[in-house]
Protein backbone atom coordinates (compact mmCIF):
# COMPACT_ATOMS: atom_id res chain seq x y z
CA UNK A 1 0.00 0.00 0.00
CA UNK A 2 1.48 3.38 -0.86
CA UNK A 3 1.58 5.83 1.50
CA UNK A 4 0.74 9.50 1.40
CA UNK A 5 4.99 10.38 0.64
CA UNK A 6 4.61 8.33 -2.48
CA UNK A 7 2.60 10.31 -4.87
CA UNK A 8 0.16 8.89 -7.31
CA UNK A 9 1.92 11.26 -10.61
CA UNK A 10 5.21 8.93 -9.85
CA UNK A 11 3.46 5.31 -11.29
CA UNK A 12 3.36 6.32 -15.01
CA UNK A 13 7.03 6.69 -14.33
CA UNK A 14 7.25 3.27 -12.47
CA UNK A 15 5.34 1.44 -15.07
CA UNK A 16 8.08 2.67 -17.35
CA UNK A 17 11.27 1.40 -15.87
CA UNK A 18 11.76 -0.93 -18.35
CA UNK A 19 12.27 1.84 -21.27
CA UNK A 20 15.42 2.61 -22.29
CA UNK A 21 16.78 5.95 -21.42
CA UNK A 22 18.43 8.73 -23.34
CA UNK A 23 20.08 11.46 -21.68
CA UNK A 24 18.24 14.37 -20.69
CA UNK A 25 18.96 17.48 -22.68
CA UNK A 26 21.31 19.89 -20.95
CA UNK A 27 20.06 23.30 -19.99
CA UNK A 28 21.81 26.27 -21.51
CA UNK A 29 23.38 26.67 -18.13
CA UNK A 30 24.92 24.83 -15.57
CA UNK A 31 21.96 23.12 -13.08
CA UNK A 32 21.83 24.90 -10.19
CA UNK A 33 20.85 22.58 -7.42
CA UNK A 34 20.41 22.67 -3.65
CA UNK A 35 21.40 19.97 -0.94
CA UNK A 36 20.62 20.17 2.58
CA UNK A 37 23.21 19.54 5.42
CA UNK A 38 21.81 15.41 6.75
CA UNK A 39 24.41 13.46 7.84
CA UNK A 40 25.31 10.25 5.37
CA UNK A 41 23.20 12.42 2.48
CA UNK A 42 25.60 15.56 2.42
CA UNK A 43 28.13 16.19 4.89
CA UNK A 44 29.42 20.03 4.31
CA UNK A 45 32.82 21.54 5.63
CA UNK A 46 32.30 24.13 7.87
CA UNK A 47 29.25 25.48 5.54
CA UNK A 48 31.15 24.93 2.83
CA UNK A 49 29.61 23.25 -0.54
CA UNK A 50 32.16 21.18 -0.31
CA UNK A 51 31.40 17.70 1.39
CA UNK A 52 30.35 14.80 0.57
CA UNK A 53 27.79 11.99 0.64
CA UNK A 54 24.79 10.04 -0.63
CA UNK A 55 23.62 13.05 -2.32
CA UNK A 56 26.47 14.35 -3.80
CA UNK A 57 27.40 10.43 -5.33
CA UNK A 58 23.86 10.70 -6.89
CA UNK A 59 24.23 13.78 -8.40
CA UNK A 60 28.09 12.85 -9.52
CA UNK A 61 26.80 10.09 -11.35
CA UNK A 62 23.78 12.30 -12.88
CA UNK A 63 26.30 14.51 -14.34
CA UNK A 64 28.50 11.99 -15.81
CA UNK A 65 25.46 10.15 -17.27
CA UNK A 66 23.63 12.93 -18.83
CA UNK A 67 27.20 15.13 -19.80
CA UNK A 68 25.50 18.64 -17.65
CA UNK A 69 27.01 20.64 -15.44
CA UNK A 70 25.83 21.19 -11.94
CA UNK A 71 26.04 24.26 -9.87
CA UNK A 72 25.34 23.04 -6.23
CA UNK A 73 25.33 24.21 -3.12
CA UNK A 74 24.38 23.60 0.49
CA UNK A 75 20.88 25.93 1.39
CA UNK A 76 18.17 25.56 4.44
CA UNK A 77 15.51 23.46 3.49
CA UNK A 78 12.77 26.44 3.61
CA UNK A 79 15.17 28.61 1.63
CA UNK A 80 15.38 26.06 -0.95
CA UNK A 81 11.79 25.19 -1.34
CA UNK A 82 11.19 29.37 -2.06
CA UNK A 83 13.95 28.86 -4.32
CA UNK A 84 12.65 25.94 -6.62
CA UNK A 85 9.13 27.45 -6.45
CA UNK A 86 9.72 30.22 -7.70
CA UNK A 87 11.97 29.10 -10.68
CA UNK A 88 15.69 30.39 -9.50
CA UNK A 89 16.95 26.93 -8.90
CA UNK A 90 16.22 23.93 -10.60
CA UNK A 91 16.46 20.98 -8.22
CA UNK A 92 16.88 19.77 -4.74
CA UNK A 93 18.21 16.51 -3.13
CA UNK A 94 16.16 14.87 -0.07
CA UNK A 95 13.14 16.10 -0.64
CA UNK A 96 10.28 14.67 0.38
CA UNK A 97 6.22 14.51 -1.63
CA UNK A 98 3.56 16.35 -0.26
CA UNK A 99 0.10 17.54 -1.94
CA UNK A 100 1.14 20.98 -1.84
CA UNK A 101 4.85 20.67 -3.53
CA UNK A 102 3.32 18.26 -6.21
CA UNK A 103 1.62 21.49 -7.39
CA UNK A 104 5.30 22.68 -8.10
CA UNK A 105 8.09 19.92 -8.22
CA UNK A 106 8.23 16.93 -9.75
CA UNK A 107 9.46 14.32 -7.39
CA UNK A 108 11.46 11.24 -8.47
CA UNK A 109 12.23 8.81 -5.54
CA UNK A 110 15.53 7.20 -4.31
CA UNK A 111 15.67 6.49 -1.05
CA UNK A 112 13.71 4.96 1.48
CA UNK A 113 14.26 5.53 5.02
CA UNK A 114 12.72 5.37 8.48
CA UNK A 115 12.49 8.00 11.26
CA UNK A 116 13.99 7.31 14.88
CA UNK A 117 13.91 9.36 17.94
CA UNK A 118 17.12 10.77 19.84
CA UNK A 119 16.62 11.88 23.29
CA UNK A 120 18.62 13.83 24.90
CA UNK A 121 19.93 15.07 28.58
CA UNK A 122 17.01 17.47 28.54
CA UNK A 123 14.56 13.90 28.43
CA UNK A 124 14.23 12.17 31.99
CA UNK A 125 16.36 9.44 31.84
CA UNK A 126 13.18 7.32 32.71
CA UNK A 127 11.43 8.54 29.76
CA UNK A 128 11.20 6.01 26.47
CA UNK A 129 7.47 6.26 25.17
CA UNK A 130 5.41 8.52 22.89
CA UNK A 131 3.22 8.51 25.78
CA UNK A 132 5.50 10.37 27.89
CA UNK A 133 6.66 12.82 25.80
CA UNK A 134 3.28 14.07 25.42
CA UNK A 135 2.47 13.99 29.35
CA UNK A 136 5.94 15.89 29.98
CA UNK A 137 4.22 19.47 28.19
CA UNK A 138 7.24 21.33 28.96
CA UNK A 139 9.44 19.40 27.63
CA UNK A 140 10.16 20.71 23.69
CA UNK A 141 11.15 19.00 20.32
CA UNK A 142 13.36 19.96 17.66
CA UNK A 143 12.73 19.87 13.81
CA UNK A 144 14.53 21.29 10.70
CA UNK A 145 12.33 24.33 9.17
CA UNK A 146 10.53 23.69 6.03
CA UNK A 147 11.29 19.37 6.71
CA UNK A 148 8.97 16.73 6.14
CA UNK A 149 9.58 13.53 8.31
CA UNK A 150 6.51 10.76 7.63
CA UNK A 151 2.83 10.42 7.59
CA UNK A 152 3.31 9.45 11.64
CA UNK A 153 5.55 12.11 12.99
CA UNK A 154 4.56 14.94 10.82
CA UNK A 155 0.73 15.11 12.34
CA UNK A 156 2.60 14.98 15.62
CA UNK A 157 5.01 17.83 15.14
CA UNK A 158 1.99 19.80 13.48
CA UNK A 159 0.36 19.67 17.01
CA UNK A 160 3.05 20.37 19.14
CA UNK A 161 4.34 23.33 17.15
CA UNK A 162 0.49 24.54 17.82
CA UNK A 163 0.88 23.65 21.35
CA UNK A 164 4.44 25.81 21.36
CA UNK A 165 6.52 22.66 22.13
CA UNK A 166 8.79 22.99 18.89
CA UNK A 167 11.68 25.08 18.49
CA UNK A 168 12.76 25.15 14.72
CA UNK A 169 16.50 24.84 13.38
CA UNK A 170 18.02 25.04 9.73
CA UNK A 171 19.59 22.02 9.28
CA UNK A 172 21.10 18.88 11.13
CA UNK A 173 23.85 19.58 12.06
CA UNK A 174 22.17 22.59 14.30
CA UNK A 175 19.14 20.14 15.23
CA UNK A 176 21.73 17.90 16.43
CA UNK A 177 23.69 20.46 18.29
CA UNK A 178 20.59 21.54 20.20
CA UNK A 179 19.70 18.45 21.49
CA UNK A 180 22.53 17.83 23.06
CA UNK A 181 22.75 21.16 24.68
CA UNK A 182 19.48 20.01 26.66
CA UNK A 183 17.78 23.29 24.18
CA UNK A 184 15.41 20.67 23.54
CA UNK A 185 14.95 16.82 24.74
CA UNK A 186 14.07 15.20 21.87
CA UNK A 187 14.48 14.90 17.66
CA UNK A 188 13.46 12.76 14.67
CA UNK A 189 16.23 11.61 12.42
CA UNK A 190 17.51 9.18 10.52
CA UNK A 191 20.27 6.53 11.22
CA UNK A 192 23.66 7.66 9.88
CA UNK A 193 22.67 10.94 10.01
CA UNK A 194 22.83 12.17 13.23
CA UNK A 195 25.99 9.97 14.30
CA UNK A 196 28.01 12.82 12.54
CA UNK A 197 27.31 15.38 14.23
CA UNK A 198 27.86 13.68 17.77
CA UNK A 199 31.61 14.27 18.73
CA UNK A 200 33.39 11.38 20.17
CA UNK A 201 34.10 12.72 23.52
CA UNK A 202 30.44 13.00 24.19
CA UNK A 203 29.18 10.35 26.70
CA UNK A 204 27.27 7.83 24.52
CA UNK A 205 24.52 7.55 27.32
CA UNK A 206 24.12 11.66 26.08
CA UNK A 207 21.89 10.51 23.44
CA UNK A 208 19.65 7.61 23.24
CA UNK A 209 17.92 6.00 20.60
CA UNK A 210 13.91 5.06 20.46
CA UNK A 211 11.59 4.38 18.09
CA UNK A 212 8.08 5.54 18.87
CA UNK A 213 6.58 4.65 15.49
CA UNK A 214 5.70 0.90 15.67
CA UNK A 215 4.65 0.74 12.11
CA UNK A 216 7.69 1.46 10.58
CA UNK A 217 6.59 4.00 8.27
CA UNK A 218 8.67 5.18 5.55
CA UNK A 219 9.80 8.20 4.59
CA UNK A 220 10.66 7.95 0.28
CA UNK A 221 13.23 11.00 -0.29
CA UNK A 222 12.86 12.56 -3.98
CA UNK A 223 15.07 14.11 -5.76
CA UNK A 224 13.09 17.35 -6.56
CA UNK A 225 12.73 19.29 -10.33
CA UNK A 226 10.91 22.47 -10.12
CA UNK A 227 8.02 22.62 -12.86
CA UNK A 228 8.83 26.40 -13.21
CA UNK A 229 12.01 25.14 -15.02
CA UNK A 230 10.93 21.82 -16.53
CA UNK A 231 8.52 20.32 -18.61
CA UNK A 232 6.98 17.17 -17.50
CA UNK A 233 8.67 15.60 -20.90
CA UNK A 234 12.32 16.73 -19.45
CA UNK A 235 11.81 15.75 -16.00
CA UNK A 236 10.79 12.61 -17.14
CA UNK A 237 14.66 12.35 -18.31
CA UNK A 238 15.80 13.01 -15.49
CA UNK A 239 13.36 10.43 -13.85
CA UNK A 240 14.34 7.56 -15.87
CA UNK A 241 18.26 8.10 -15.48
CA UNK A 242 17.79 8.08 -11.88
CA UNK A 243 15.79 4.57 -12.52
CA UNK A 244 18.50 3.84 -14.83
CA UNK A 245 21.10 3.83 -12.02
CA UNK A 246 18.71 2.13 -9.77
CA UNK A 247 18.43 -0.74 -12.04
CA UNK A 248 22.27 -1.32 -12.64
CA UNK A 249 23.61 -1.51 -8.92
CA UNK A 250 25.31 1.57 -9.44
CA UNK A 251 22.62 3.68 -6.79
CA UNK A 252 23.19 0.32 -3.95
CA UNK A 253 26.76 0.86 -4.89
CA UNK A 254 26.36 4.06 -3.47
CA UNK A 255 24.50 3.32 -0.25
CA UNK A 256 27.51 0.59 0.36
CA UNK A 257 29.52 3.08 0.81
CA UNK A 258 27.92 4.75 3.83
CA UNK A 259 26.01 2.01 5.57
CA UNK A 260 26.53 -2.13 5.64
CA UNK A 261 24.74 -4.60 3.15
CA UNK A 262 21.32 -5.01 4.73
CA UNK A 263 20.55 -1.67 5.29
CA UNK A 264 21.53 -0.36 1.78
CA UNK A 265 19.24 -2.55 0.65
CA UNK A 266 16.63 -1.02 2.10
CA UNK A 267 17.22 1.94 1.19
CA UNK A 268 16.21 1.36 -2.18
CA UNK A 269 12.95 3.01 -3.44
Amino acid sequence: MLNRYFPACLLPFCLACNVATAAPKCPPNPVKLDFIELGIYFKSERGIAAGNGIDRDLVDELSKRSGCTFDAKMQARARSLVEIKAGRIDMMTATLSTPEREEYLWLFPYVRSHHIILLGPAAPATMQTLAQFQAASTLKFGAIRGFMHSAFYDPLITAWTQADRIKFYVDEAHLINALIKGEVAAVTSYQGAFQFYIDSKISPNTVRVVDWDSGNLQAVGNLALSKARFSQAEAHEWGMLIKAIQQDGTLLKIYRKYVDAHEAQNMLP
